[in-house]
C-alpha cells in the first residue's frame, strides 16, 4: 500500500484535515475552497450562452425548420435541452455541493482507478470535437482574411495536407483557444461573461438588420414541413433525442463549472436561463436570419437550404465588405466561445486526472496538442462515418451519467467522503481501485446504441442517449439491491444500511 505522505484540509466541507495519496491528487482536482465559489446565476447563464451560439447550432436550427416548420423546430429544441437540463441539474448538484470536477466526482461511483475509463471516454469525445471546431474556426478565419486581403487567397502551397493560408489560420486559431484557457477557470468565467452576451447581441442585431431589409420575418416563418418531415409525436421525439444526444457530454461536463457555484440556487437558475432558454432564443435568431436573407436576396426555395450555413450568408454580403467581415468576426469569436467552454475545459481536467503532476497550463497545452493530432483537415469533408462513430460514443456517455446519478442520489444519498476520492485503500477503492458494479452497468447501458447500430434496430440507436442513461442507471441500482455489500467499501455499506 502506498504510504500516505500528504494531508489535505477539507474543513470547508466539514471533514477536517485528512491524509490522501499524492498519486491521485492535484490541486485542480481538489474541492474548491468555499472562498473561491463565486459564480452566480449570471455567470452560468453566460457560460451556457457561450456554448449555444455556434455554427453547428445555427445550421441545426435551419435544418429543423426546413424539416418540420418553425414552430415544431423550436419545440424540438426546447424539449431536447429541457429534458437534458434535468440530468444536468442532477449531476450539477454534486459539483455545487462538494466542489469537485468530473474526474474527481466520478471516482465515488467507479472507483479511484475505475474512473479512468469514463474519463478517457469523455476526453476522447471532447478532443475530437475540439479538433472539428478548431478546423471550422480556421476556415472561418481564412475566409475573413481573404475578404479583407484578397492576396491571402493566393497562399495555396500545400502544408501537411492543407493550403498554406488554411494552415496558418489553423495555427492562429488553435493558439487563441489555448490562450483563452491558459490562466485557468477564472479566465474562462470572465471570457464567457463578455463573449456570451456579446455574441447573442451581435446575432440579434444581424437578425434585426435582416428584418429591416426584408420588410418582415421572411418566408421561413410560414415554412411548412418538407415531404420527408415526420410531423408526428414519434418524429418529434426522434428529432428531440438526436439533438439531446449531440450535447450529451455537457451532462458530464457540468460539474467542471458548478463546482464554482455560490449556491445550488445559482446553478439551477443560471442553467435554466442559459441552456434551454438561450438555445431556443438563438435558434429563433438563426431561423429569422436565414429567412430574411432568403427574401432579401430572392433565393429560390430549391437553394434556400444552403444558407443554413452562416458562412454562406457572410459571402452573400461580400459586396458590403465591412458587414461581411463583421459577420465573419462574430462567427469566429462564437466558435472560440463554444470550443473553449464545451470542448477544451473538460479534457484539461481529464489530462490532469490521468497525469496529476501536470499543472493547469501544461495540461491545457497537452490537451490542445492531442486535439490537433486528430488532423481534421484530412477527413472533415468526408467524415460521415467518423461522426457516426462519435455520435455512438456520445450516446454511450449517457451510461456514465446514469451510473453517477443513481450512485450519488440513491446509493450515497448525496454524501461523499472527500479524502477517499484521493486515497488508495479508502472507501472508494472497492476491488483494486475498481467498482465492478459501476463498470458492468456502464457497459450494459453503453452497448445499447452500438447493438442498435450494428443490428439495424433504429430505435435503439436513435434514442441511444436516453436509453443508455436509463438502462445503466437501473442496472447499477439493481446490482446494489441484489448484492449490497459487494466490494470493500465500508462507507457504502454504512450508507445502504441507513
Amino acid at each position: 500500500m502506498e504510504k500516505e505522505r500528504v494531508r489535505v484540509d477539507f474543513s470547508d466541507y466539514g471533514q477536517g484535515e485528512q491524509p490522501i495519496s499524492p498519486s491521485y491528487f492535484n490541486a485542480n482536482l481538489a474541492p474548491v475552497p468555499k472562498s473561491a465559489k463565486d459564480w452566480n446565476w449570471f455567470n452560468f447563464t453566460t457560460v451556457w450562452a457561450g456554448m449555444v451560439h455556434n455554427v453547428v447550432q445555427f445550421e441545426v436550427a435551419g435544418l429543423l425548420t426546413f424539416e418540420f416548420g418553425p414552430v415544431i423546430a423550436l419545440l424540438v429544441t426546447g424539449l431536447a435541452y429541457g429534458t437534458e437540463l434535468i440530468a444536468m441539474y442532477l449531476n450539477g448538484h454534486m459539483g455545487a455541493k462538494w466542489g469537485l470536477p468530473f474526474p474527481s466526482a466520478v471516482r465515488p461511483s467507479f472507483g479511484v482507478i475505475g474512473s479512468y475509463l469514463p474519463v478517457l471516454f469523455r476526453a476522447f469525445s471532447a478532443l475530437f470535437f475540439f479538433a472539428v471546431q478548431t478546423y471550422v474556426g480556421a476556415t472561418l478565419m481564412n475566409s475573413v482574411l481573404m475578404l479583407a486581403f484578397p492576396p491571402w487567397g493566393a497562399l495555396t502551397e500545400p502544408v501537411l495536407g492543407m493550403p498554406l493560408n488554411t494552415a496558418i489560420s489553423f495555427l492562429v486559431f488553435w493558439c487563441v483557444n489555448v490562450l483563452a484557457l491558459f490562466r485557468g477557470m477564472k479566465e474562462v468565467k470572465y471570457f464567457e461573461l463578455i463573449l456570451g452576451p456579446g455574441i447573442i447581441l451581435s446575432f440579434a442585431l444581424l437578425f434585426l438588420y435582416g428584418v429591416h431589409l426584408a420588410g418582415g420575418l421572411g418566408p421561413l416563418f410560414s415554412q411548412e414541413a418538407s415531404s420527408s418531415g415526420e410531423v408526428t409525436p414519434y418524429g418529434i421525439a426522434l428529432a428531440t433525442a438526436s439533438l439531446a444526444g449531440a450535447y450529451s457530454t455537457l451532462v458530464l461536463n457540468v460539474m467542471d463549472f458548478t463546482r464554482f457555484a455560490k449556491s445550488q440556487k445559482d446553478q439551477i437558475i443560471g442553467q435554466a436561463l442559459g441552456f434551454p432558454v438561450t438555445f431556443v432564443a438563438f435558434s429563433f435568431l438563426a431561423v429569422g436570419t436565414i429567412s430574411t436573407v432568403v427574401r432579401v436576396f430572392d433565393i429560390p426555395q430549391s437553394e434556400a437550404m444552403k444558407y443554413v450555413n452562416p458562412v454562406n450568408i457572410m459571402w452573400l454580403f461580400s459586396q458590403n465588405k465591412a458587414l461581411a467581415i463583421g459577420i465573419g468576426i462574430v462567427l469566429i469569436t462564437a466558435t472560440i466561445g463554444v470550443n473553449v467552454a464545451a470542448n477544451l475545459v473538460s479534457p484539461v481536467y481529464d489530462v490532469i486526472a490521468i497525469f496529476p503532476r501536470l499543472n493547469w497550463r501544461e495540461a491545457s497545452f497537452a490537451a490542445a496538442f492531442a486535439g490537433a493530432l486528430f488532423a481534421p483537415w484530412l477527413w472533415y469533408n468526408n467524415a460521415s462515418s467518423i461522426f457516426g462513430a462519435l455520435n455512438l460514443l456520445g450516446a454511450a456517455l449517457g451510461s456514465v451519467a446514469g451510473v453517477m446519478m443513481v450512485d450519488y442520489w440513491l446509493i450515497k444519498r448525496r454524501s461523499i467522503d472527500l479524502a477517499s476520492v484521493f486515497r488508495r485503500g479508502g472507501n472508494y477503492w472497492y476491488k483494486a481501485g475498481v467498482n465492478v458494479k459501476a463498470l458492468a452497468a456502464m457497459l450494459v447501458g453503453a452497448t445499447v446504441p452500438f447493438v442498435g447500430y450494428a443490428a439495424g434496430v433504429k430505435f435503439l440507436y436513435d434514442f441511444g442517449w436516453y436509453l443508455s442513461l436509463f438502462i445503466s442507471g437501473i442496472s447499477y441500482l439493481l446490482l446494489w439491491v441484489l448484492k449490497p455489500q459487494a466490494g470493500n467499501s465500508l462507507y457504502e455499506r454504512k450508507r445502504i444500511r441507513t
